[in-house]
Formats: structure tokens, sequence, C-alpha cells
């Protein structure tokens, strides 16, 4: 296989690398979507039946689909990015050997640099928007389960 023919071969793989990225993240903004919809049915149904309880399972939504999408980028999504990463960058280095780098290589196995368990759990379970938005959404229930039991928030029948 010439250079040329390994060239457009790489560029077809990244345009499929690209389309399955975007697959995941049009589930994770889905599941977010549904997240959303979940914590404030948690939050109604508390109002509605006067349950003081209820804003608890909103936290474990919270926690749950944290989880979730952590785990979805630990098993399927991170793969992806770092075999993109990788052609990206070989493939836009001046005076990269194209004949040198793997082709339909989605492990990346024959040119992954190592990386440590923990750093791979930090680059998908701890990105800053998925942290920061169920972590701010599990607080917030908490808290206003907090004002519920202390008796500073009450139910609209008890005021």
């Amino acid at each position: 296989m010439n250079s040329d023919q390994r060239f457009e071969i790489l560029n077809t793989e990244l345009s499929l690398i690209q389309a399955t990225l975007d697959k995941y993240d049009d589930l994770i903004f889905r599941g977010r979507n549904f997240f959303v919809t979940l914590w404030l049915a948690c939050l109604g149904l508390a109002f509605t039946i006067h349950s003081e309880v209820v804003p608890l399972l909103a936290v474990a939504v919270s926690f749950l689909y944290w989880f979730l999408e952590g785990m979805m980028r630990y098993q399927y999504w991170l793969k992806y990015v770092d075999r993109y990463r990788f052609l990206r960058d070989h493939i836009n280095a001046p005076g990269s050997d194209i004949a040198k780098i793997s082709v339909y290589d989605l492990t990346n196995h024959f040119h992954r640099a190592q990386q440590s368990w923990w750093s791979k759990v930090r680059a998908c379970f701890f990105k800053a928007e998925p942290t920061i938005l169920y972590g701010i959404m599990g607080l917030s229930a908490f808290v206003l389960w907090v004002l519920l039991i202390n008796g500073v928030l009450l139910f609209p029948e008890q005021i």
C-alpha cells in the first residue's frame, strides 16, 4: 500500500471515529436531558406528596447519572478519543511518516502510550462539565432536603 492509499484510509478512519464520537455525544446529552427530567420530577413529587425523603432520591439520581456517564466515557468514548487524537497529531506533525501509523487500530494498541488507571478515571469521571452539572444539582437537592427536615422550608399547606 502506498502512502496516498494509507493517508486516505487514515482520513476515512478519522471520519468514522468522528461520527462515533458524535453518536456518543448525542447519547450523553440525551441522558442528561432524561436526568434533568427525572431530577425535576423527584423534586416536584416531593412537594406534591409532601415527602421530606424524596429529595434524597434526586441526590441519588444525580450520583447515578454522573456514574453512568463516567462509565460510558470510560468503557467506550475514551478509546475513540485516544485514537482520534493520536491520528490527528501524527498526521499533522511536520515530517511524520504515515507508513508507521497502524490502520484501523481502534484500540490504538500499537502506538498507545501507557496511561495509569487513575489518569483514565480522572479523564472520564472528573471532566468539569458533567461533574459540575451533576454535583450542583445533587447538592441543591441535598440542600432542599436539609431545609425540609429542619423546618426552614415548609410545604405549602404547612405555611
